[in-house]
């Protein structure tokens, strides 16, 4: 399971529809509006890495 870095939800990587890759490292998302928050602004969700 991965933690969703925009809402906190624990989701299954295996079975997630929503991903995006930042720096070398997968990112998994719940939903859609997630992945979407995520890709505008990447360091906001990742510590600034």
């Amino acid at each position: 399971m991965a933690k969703d870095p925009v809402c906190g939800m624990m989701v299954d990587e295996k079975t997630a529809k929503f991903k995006s890759q930042y720096r070398g490292k997968t990112y998994y998302f719940c939903a859609q509006a997630c992945k979407v928050t995520f890709d505008k602004n990447p360091t906001r969700y990742t510590g600034g890495q």
